[in-house]
C-alpha cells in the first residue's frame, strides 16, 4: 500500500468510528503510522483526502463516461454509496465550506449531463442554452437530496430499487423536458410552411 492510500485508508477508518470534527491530521497519522509532516506532501487538509477517496474509489468514471453509459454509471454510484454507507454518513453530514459534497454533486452533473446528451441524440432534439444549464443543476441537486435521504435511511431502499427510481427521475425529467422543445420545434415549422 503506498503512502497515500494509507493516508486515505486511515482517515476512512476514522470517519466511519469518530465525528469527523475531531479528526485531526495527527490522528489520521498516528493511526496510519506515519509521521505528521508527511501528510502534506500528500493533500493540504483532512478535507482534501475525502475527496481523494471519492475520486480515486469512484469519482473518476466522470471522465469515462459518456452518453449512452449514464444509467450503468449512476447504478455503480448508488452500489458504491451502499456498499460504503457507513463512511457516507458521516461525509455526508459534514456542513461548511470545505465539505465534500460538491465533489460529489458535480460528478451527479456530470452523469446528468450524459443523460441529457443521450436522451436527446434519441428524440433528435438538439439541447443547449442558460435552461439546459439549469435543468442539469437542479437535477444534480435532486439526486444530491436523494443520496442524503437513502444513505442515510435506517431502512433504505434496496439499491436495485433506488437505481430504477433515480434513473426514472431523470429520465422523467428529461424527456419531459425533450416533448416540450419537440412541440416548440414543431409549432415554428408548421408557422413557417
Amino acid at each position: 500500500m503506498d503512502t497515500k492510500t494509507q493516508i486515505a485508508t486511515a482517515t476512512k477508518q476514522l470517519t466511519e468510528h469518530r465525528d469527523f470534527a475531531t479528526i485531526t491530521v495527527t490522528t489520521i497519522m498516528k493511526t496510519a503510522g506515519l509521521r505528521r509532516q508527511t501528510f502534506y506532501d500528500y493533500f493540504k487538509d483532512k478535507y482534501d483526502v475525502l475527496e481523494w477517496i471519492y475520486s480515486s474509489e469512484i469519482g473518476d468514471q466522470a471522465n469515462r463516461i459518456n452518453f449512452a453509459s449514464w444509467g450503468r454509471t449512476l447504478s455503480e454510484m448508488v452500489a458504491y454509496f451502499a456498499n460504503n454507507r457507513r463512511f457516507y454518513q458521516a461525509v455526508l453530514a459534514i456542513d461548511g465550506q470545505n465539505a465534500p459534497k460538491e465533489v460529489i454533486r458535480t460528478h451527479f452533473m456530470t452523469v446528468v449531463c450524459a443523460a441529457l446528451k443521450s436522451l436527446s441524440r434519441e428524440e433528435k432534439v438538439t439541447l443547449g442554452g442558460d435552461y439546459c444549464l439549469f435543468m442539469r443543476e437542479l437535477l444534480a441537486d435532486g439526486l444530491m437530496n436523494e443520496l442524503c435521504r437513502w444513505v442515510c435511511a435506517r431502512d433504505a431502499r434496496a439499491i436495485a430499487d433506488e437505481s430504477e427510481f433515480l434513473q426514472t427521475y431523470i429520465e422523467d425529467q428529461v424527456n419531459g423536458m425533450l416533448l416540450r422543445r419537440r412541440r416548440i420545434n414543431e409549432y415554428q415549422h408548421q408557422s413557417i410552411a
